[in-house]
């Protein structure tokens, strides 16, 4: 089991947790705005600002709260797939007298924003909205009414949004706390939708949210968004200015601080940059063809203008943007460092963003930003210019406020510094872009997106299917998962009212075929104030791109966030239910257990490989009890449990030793991907000063089994580094079928880092030496599908533990297994290498249909005589039986494959219409092949009178080795 103790902390972390536990014992803690000297204002420690607050204390954004916890309900198709409200199949929680239950909690907790969409942004057809909270009913209304603004302030815009303001999408960004719980209902099924709410470990400090409270003040500072710094006052105030030039490859320091205090905000103004000029005559391109489009979606899409061409400034203007790089260093650590434009919210050039933490004014060439960036003793903001052209004339001013108050609480923890975390990448197939993978504890407070998408016909922005994914703490399910990157920043439909940006949310621009931009680009951003994301130990925030992450395009991001290297949260201890040694350590005791169910399943929303799960459950309707050990300096405990999540509403009322603790209520159910990590937070006045705690979990009257496959104890403590191995893997477990993949299955380690991830090393050698060479995945979870190999090969395993910190632990005893005869080779493996003379790229399951793989390689030629080139390796010998799959549509033309040279089967009619189809596979008899590179080839020689154009899509290719 994990180590429950560590041995000495240094001083300062020592003066930490005396400082915390005074706070807490007290009730107050000092903020940042306080004057030094000046009194702290009183609030529950643990929360941060809670409601109005969060918008009227802007200045205490980098506060590291230790009970907080951001998560979502929403409509995301639980089998994995891009239905994410079309039908409403996931949309409803459950039934009851007052429509559609969306969202749930029981338990303190805050609303931080609800978004709909449906029918091109007209939510209607929704019916009413019903917000209970703590019992009383504080929304019932129409929400076509609810976000027009009709029901007057606090529901009006910025706070509230209909289709037109936020193009698309509705939202209500009104944050409604709540003591005990809280329950949305829509009258009808409301389709596409997202709820984000934090929860609470107590509700000591929170009041429920008052609808009759106006907060006229944060609606006035909303509307002033991108033209005032939105913080309070703060102490001894002064600014740095100067004018700069800066030559390419040169850096120039605008601003230096060796004394305690903030940042809190920069402008800077280049004459050089310039807005792309707008061309009137320009025509909407047509939109997609049936065959890219889900037709679900396509009536209710309104294609833009085409861009103009870029001219000489703008293309200056843009290579400044993009390649100068803002880099700000706080206590002798760099902790920004991001391209100029995306930074302040407009990655693709000098477009208008009116953010409350930042905004771009194009007619004064203006950038400004108002993070509040503490540091303890010093501070350096520097311009690195890593464009082609010189910078003169630059306007700069950093704002600066002295306060020895930030020393102390840097030093204790309390808060974090400032971080923009950059990624800018080609996407890879089957993988997230990542917004943000790092360790210790911290905050994220928005992102700054930019998507310049490589799809040269059909649907050209099927980037934005992509969903946004959060798992935090090394939890297994996602935080949050959502139903689409338009959707994610709050609008609907490829923002089908064109560009816009709101203080919270924003798509600022969108170049389509010129400003620099070859075929689609998009600007996004996200504040994440109300719903800020906060993390203990680690963090992997990351989205989509396309609805299988198989659109091509170049991402870039920066992330806001505040941050400690150090973790706050430590792995105290495990129990694995259904293992009698684990149960009988922990006294596990049920008078009805329930019998012990092996299955395999998977988690929701995990990219790559897949990532099979082996557990041992038990589901019982009696009284469970068992211990579980806890750090005895811990702050709060962390109590994780894995099921089986096939029965939805699972409840259960919690005591801990023998105090009530209120019920553990768990709403989501999935019977696709059963596996389910879930938390339930435990408050210091329950767990302070004890080693060890007892759990008993009575289920709720009327819900279904309480299932369990593990117990975990995750202990906060005062911040400090991760210095333990993760424990040796036990035996894997390595099963092979008639095709050429091998599964994976391993028991879990330990570690005082919950979840470790898993390095899977492979080798065609016995006895092989792990090394670089050899790792062939990592997964996240204990299982892993190690595929597209060769036909009757023999593979040896070996796997080990690596920590969040990147400690690693010993590898597993070596395990071996043998392919079967069947290769599938997936076509759109093959796109990385194919030569064609027409467009091409990877589509994803789409129009109603799934392909093998979740893709397909899709050519696009408006002609005959064209075709694609492909290659692949073979590594064994022998005869083959060939079968494919293609892809039949109103669109598609007539095309012959050959192999090395030779036809396979008679030419492909692939018409069909008005569905999109998925052939049949396709007999292509049996031919001799040699080890080695042979080469496949797809050309279209022709087409169906009926056709409307010469399209093709190849799914797959099948060999079974036959002697």
């Amino acid at each position: 089991m994990p180590n429950s103790t560590r041995g000495l902390r240094r001083l300062s972390l020592m003066l930490a947790l005396v400082m915390v536990i005074g706070a807490l014992a007290s009730g107050t803690v000092p903020t940042a705005a306080a004057a030094p000297g000046s009194a702290p204002k009183s609030e529950p420690v643990r929360h941060g600002p809670v409601g109005w607050d969060t918008y009227r204390q802007l200045d205490r954004l980098g506060e590291l709260d230790r009970d907080s916890r951001s998560l979502q309900f929403s409509s995301f198709d639980r089998t994995d797939g891009n239905n994410d409200g079309f039908e409403g199949a996931h949309s409803c929680l459950r039934q009851s007298e007052g429509g559609c239950v969306i969202a749930e909690h029981r338990g303190a907790g805050e609303i931080a924003s609800i978004w709909f969409t449906r029918d091109g942004g007209d939510v209607s057809k929704t019916g009413k909205i019903t917000i209970e909270l703590d019992g009383e009913t504080v929304v019932d209304t129409s929400l076509q009414d609810l976000v027009d603004g009709e029901l007057g302030a606090p529901f009006v815009y910025p706070l509230v949004a209909n289709a037109d303001q936020s193009s698309g999408g509705v939202y209500v960004k009104v944050p409604m706390p709540y003591r005990s719980e809280m329950v949305i209902t829509t009258q009808h099924n409301p389709l596409f939708y997202h709820v984000n709410y934090r929860e609470f470990a107590e509700p000591e400090g929170i009041a429920t949210f008052d609808p009759d409270d106006q907060a006229l003040d944060v609606i006035k500072t909303l509307k002033a968004a991108g033209t005032a710094d939105p913080k309070p006052a703060q102490p001894n105030p002064r600014t740095v200015e100067q004018i700069a030039r800066i030559a390419p490859q040169a850096s120039v320091v605008l601003a230096e601080s060796s004394k305690p205090g903030a940042l809190t905000g920069l402008e800077f103004r280049i004459p050089q940059l310039a807005t792309n000029p707008v061309d009137r005559t320009a025509k909407a391109p047509a939109k997609p063809s049936p065959s890219g489009l889900d037709p679900r979606k396509a009536r209710w899409i309104r294609p833009d203008p085409k861009t103009a061409a870029q001219s000489e400034e703008s293309s200056r203007s843009d290579q400044i943007l993009t390649g100068v790089r803002l880099r700000i260093t706080f206590d002798g650590v760099q902790t920004v460092d991001a391209p100029l434009g995306e930074f302040f919210g407009s990655g693709l050039g000098l477009y208008s963003v009116r953010s409350l933490m930042f905004g771009v004014d194009p007619k004064t060439r203006t950038l400004r930003a108002w993070w509040p960036m503490p540091y303890a003793s010093s501070a350096k903001v520097e311009l690195y210019n890593d464009s082609k052209i010189t910078i003169r004339g630059a306007t700069t001013s950093v704002a600066i406020s002295d306060n020895p108050e930030w020393r102390a609480q840097l030093e204790a923890g309390l808060v974090g510094h400032f971080r923009a975390t950059t990624n800018r990448e080609r996407t890879d197939f089957g993988r997230d872009h990542v917004f943000l993978e790092a360790t210790g504890s911290g905050r994220v407070v928005g992102v700054s997106h930019t998507v310049e998408g490589l799809i040269p016909t059909g649907n050209v922005r099927n980037y934005l299917e992509g969903d946004e994914r959060l798992f935090v703490d090394g939890s297994a399910s996602p935080d949050q998962h959502g139903t689409g990157t338009e959707d994610f920043y709050e609008g609907g439909w490829y923002f089908n009212r064109g560009v816009f940006s709101a203080p919270l949310t924003g798509n600022p621009a969108h170049e389509v075929s010129g400003g620099g931009c070859t075929y689609d680009c998009t600007g996004l951003y996200r504040l994440l104030l109300a719903e800020a994301i906060d993390f203990s130990s680690q963090i992997r925030f990351g989205i989509e791109h396309g609805p299988g992450n198989d659109a091509d395009a170049v991402e870039g991001s920066t992330t806001y966030w505040y941050g400690n290297p150090e973790r706050t949260l430590e792995w105290t201890d495990r129990l694995d239910v259904g293992d009698a040694a684990s149960e009988q350590a922990h006294d596990y005791t049920a008078a009805e257990p329930g019998e012990v169910s092996r299955s395999t399943s998977r988690f929701e929303g995990v990219d790559g490989p897949a990532e099979p799960v082996v557990l041992d459950t038990r589901a019982s309707a009696s009284k469970i009890s068992f211990t579980m050990a806890v750090a005895a300096d811990n702050l709060g405990v962390v109590l994780r449990r894995v099921s089986d999540q096939s029965d939805p509403y699972q409840a259960a009322a919690v005591k801990i030793d023998g105090e009530p603790a209120g019920v553990w209520a768990q709403p989501l159910g999935n019977d696709t991907r059963r596996w389910l990590d879930d938390s339930y937070v435990l408050p210091a006045a329950l767990t302070a000063g004890k080693q060890s705690i007892t759990v008993e979990l009575t289920p709720s009257d009327g819900s279904p089994d309480w299932n369990a496959a593990a117990y975990y104890a995750l202990s906060h403590r005062a911040a400090a580094p991760d210095t333990e191995d993760p424990g040796p893997v036990g035996a894997v477990t390595a099963d092979a079928d008639d095709s050429t993949s091998v599964t994976l299955t391993w028991p879990e380690t330990t570690d005082d880092d919950y979840a470790p991830r898993y390095e899977v090393h492979a080798s065609t050698t016995s006895g092989f030496t792990p090394s670089a060479d050899t790792l062939v995945g990592i997964s996240r979870r204990t299982g892993f599908v190690h595929a597209d190999l060769d036909v009757r090969q023999t593979w040896h395993y070996r796997v080990r533990a690596v920590d969040a910190a990147g400690q690693t632990g010993e590898f597993s005893p070596e395990v071996s297994a043998t392919t079967g005869d069947t290769l599938r080779i997936e076509a759109e493996s093959l796109f990385e290498d194919a030569v064609a003379t027409g467009p091409l790229q990877v589509q994803g399951n789409c129009c109603g249909i799934e392909w093998s793989g979740g893709a397909q390689l899709w050519f696009t030629p408006t002609a005959a005589d064209n075709k694609i080139t492909m290659t692949f390796e073979l590594g064994t010998a022998g005869a083959y039986s060939l079968t494919g799959v293609q892809t039949l549509a109103a669109d598609y033309g007539i095309n012959v494959l050959t192999l090395d040279g030779d036809q396979l089967g008679d030419p492909f009619d692939a018409y069909n219409s008005p569905e999109v189809q998925v052939s049949d596979p396709i007999d292509y008899g049996t031919v001799q092949l040699a080890a080695g590179t042979h080469t496949l080839v797809l050309e279209v020689t022709g087409k169906n009178a009926d056709a409307t154009s010469y399209m093709a899509g190849l799914d797959y290719l099948q060999l079974e080795l036959t002697d």
